[in-house]
């Protein structure tokens, strides 16, 4: 089944279920919403519930599930960004380091970087073994 499909069940379906729970017991709370409420709502909803689903149901279908459990190990610093650029909110240093954690775990289960950096390390000792090489040479026969 494509995951736009899924998707898009997943999202209607919750929608369909809360939505009289909502207005049954949280009719009061819900009038007295004023519309700059309701649109932060509706943004919120939209770029962090329904993009969130098809982009995660679209890395599961490209690249599996291994990928995509890294994937999701973004959505808090994601989340945190998104409400410091749409609401303004301070990101604390707490964050920070949390954000810098995430980053540095990424690029540990990433394994590329790593093994780029392994890489450049052995490129480094081969480098030194051949000056050593050549400077044992050039003390022997000179």
């Amino acid at each position: 089944m494509s995951p736009v499909i899924v998707a898009t069940g997943m999202l209607v379906m919750s929608t369909l279920i809360l939505t009289p729970y909502a207005f049954a017991f949280h009719f009061d709370e819900l009038m007295s919403l004023n519309f700059v409420v309701i649109q932060y709502a509706l943004a919120f909803a939209l770029f962090c519930s329904v993009i969130a689903y098809f982009l995660y149901f679209k890395i599961l279908e490209r690249t599996g599930a291994g990928n995509l459990l890294i994937c999701t190990i973004i959505i808090p610093p994601s989340s945190i960004l998104v409400n410091a650029m749409l609401l303004g909110q301070m990101i604390t240093l707490a964050e920070m380091i949390g954000l810098a954690i995430i980053t540095i775990g990424l690029l540990v289960l990433d394994r590329k970087i790593l093994n780029k950096m392994l890489k450049m390390n052995r490129n480094i000792d081969k480098l030194l073994l051949f000056f050593r090489q050549i400077t044992i040479f050039r003390f022997k026969y000179i």
